[in-house]
C-alpha cells in the first residue's frame, strides 16, 4: 500500500501537464477510489497527453522531412496511420513494445518472450512500417535490429527522436555496434548483442522505463 501511495505521490510531482489535465489529475488524487484505479487514471490522462502531442509533432516531422525515403513514401505512411490497425485501442495499463527487425524468426521469437512476460508487442520489418506503427500505437518502448532493409536502427531511432525525445530505445544485432552513431542517440537507450536473453531483454527494458 505504501509503494501505491509513493507512486501517486511520484505521479503528481514528475509530470509536466497543462492546467486542465493537473485539474483532472488532482481530482483523481483526492476521489475515494481504489489506489490502483487512481493510478490508472492518472496514468491515462498523461498517456493520453503524450499522444496528442506525439500526433501532433509526427505531422510536423513528415511535413518537414527532406530525406528522400520519407518522401517517397509519404502518401504510404499517411494512408496507412489512418488505415492499419483498424479496431485498435490502447490498454493504457500495459506497456506495448515496438520491435523492428527483418528476420521473421528473430521477431517471432522475441515476441514470444515478451508477450508470455506481459507485454504487448508490434513488430515492423523495416523503417518505413516502424514509422507508420509507431504512430498508430505509441509504444513505451522501442526494441529494434541495427541492420534493416531501408533505414539502419540508429536513423530509425534518430527520427523518432524527432517525434519523441523520451522514448526509450533498445539496440539489438550480431554486428559490432558503431560506438559513434550509438553515443549520437540522445535519451534512453541501450545496446544487447544477439542471441538475445530473455531476462537481459526484459531486465533492460523494465531500467528503461
Amino acid at each position: 500500500m505504501a509503494n501505491d501511495e509513493n507512486q501517486i505521490l511520484k505521479l503528481l510531482t514528475e509530470h509536466k501537464r497543462n492546467q486542465v489535465d493537473q485539474d483532472k489529475v488532482l481530482e483523481i488524487a483526492h476521489n475515494n477510489i481504489p489506489v490502483k484505479q487512481k493510478i490508472y487514471e492518472i496514468t491515462k490522462i498523461d498517456k493520453q497527453s503524450h499522444g496528442r502531442m506525439v500526433s501532433q509533432k509526427f505531422s510536423e516531422f513528415l511535413k518537414a522531412s527532406r530525406d528522400p525515403r520519407i518522401r517517397s513514401n509519404l502518401s504510404h505512411i499517411q494512408n496507412e496511420v489512418l488505415y492499419c490497425l483498424p479496431g485498435f485501442q490502447k490498454n493504457f495499463s500495459a506497456t506495448y513494445v515496438l520491435l523492428i527487425d527483418d528476420l521473421t524468426y528473430i521477431t517471432k521469437t522475441v515476441s514470444y518472450m515478451l508477450e508470455k512476460a506481459g507485454f504487448h508487442v508490434f513488430s515492423a520489418k523495416n523503417g518505413i512500417e516502424a514509422i507508420i506503427l509507431f504512430q498508430k500505437v505509441l509504444p513505451d518502448v522501442i526494441v529494434t535490429d541495427i541492420r534493416l532493409p531501408d533505414f539502419n536502427g540508429f536513423e530509425i531511432a534518430a527520427l523518432i527522436r524527432q517525434i519523441d525525445e523520451s522514448i526509450p530505445i533498445i539496440f539489438i544485432t550480431a554486428l559490432d555496434v558503431d560506438i559513434n552513431s550509438f553515443s549520437s542517440i540522445a535519451g534512453k537507450k541501450a545496446f544487447l548483442q544477439k542471441p538475445i536473453k530473455r531476462e537481459v531483454l526484459i531486465d533492460t527494458i523494465e531500467e528503461l522505463r
